[in-house]
């Protein structure tokens, strides 16, 4: 009963809508069907951006040169911890320890210390060093989609299916696989990167 009343209430309250509020909801409901057709004539591009950064020249060689630092930092952690070890083992040797003196012994002691905090220190900076590196690489990378991603996009323009959106895969938690521009905007990227490696290569006398 209390449903049906309040449907009645309802019946009701639009019946005794003036005419202004009629012709506001008629213009609003046009308003959305005008906004509704331009979104479904929107032609919109998906970029894979872990694809771009894995398959195009750029991507390549900003990683070569992040594994590079990363394995020259490794190396130097791996001597100082292998220093650390060899002060350890003669430290934990009994034998050793007894046929030195006092002094030595302190010294030993002293150099564990310092070679600990060392790399503690060193740790914590190549963390950091490895951390900006990324990021810089990330935006690098970024950029470079993002004019090619624009490239593609004034190039379709001339064709039947031109683009006016391009949206990062990241962005959206489903996509047709046919709006996927990835192929076409890591050409774009090869070529940008093959005219400045001609660019900045040294010319030979």
């Amino acid at each position: 009963m209390k449903k049906l009343n309040r449907s009645l209430l309802l019946l009701g309250s639009i019946l005794l809508c003036s005419q202004d509020a009629y012709a506001q909801q008629t213009q609003t409901a046009q308003a959305a069907k005008t906004t509704s057709t331009a979104a479904s004539t929107t032609r919109m591009g998906i970029v894979n951006t872990k694809k771009c950064l894995e398959e195009s020249k750029l991507g390549k060689q900003e990683q070569a040169s992040f594994e590079k630092m990363k394995t020259q930092m490794e190396t130097i952690l791996q001597e100082k911890e292998k220093a650390l070890e060899d002060v350890e083992s003669k430290l934990n040797d009994d034998d050793y320890m007894d046929s030195i003196s006092d002094e030595a012994a302190s010294e030993l002691k002293r150099k564990r210390k310092n070679i600990r905090q060392e790399g503690y220190q060193l740790q914590s900076q190549y963390m950091q060093t490895l951390q900006q590196a990324n990021l810089k690489i990330v935006q690098k990378i970024t950029e470079n989609i993002s004019k090619a991603s624009e490239q593609v996009a004034k190039d379709s323009s001339l064709s039947n299916q031109p683009i006016d959106v391009v949206f990062s895969d990241e962005a959206c938690t489903y996509y047709n696989p046919q709006l996927d521009i990835s192929e076409k905007v890591i050409s774009k990227m090869n070529a940008t990167f093959e005219v400045e490696q001609r660019d900045n290569k040294p010319k030979t006398p």
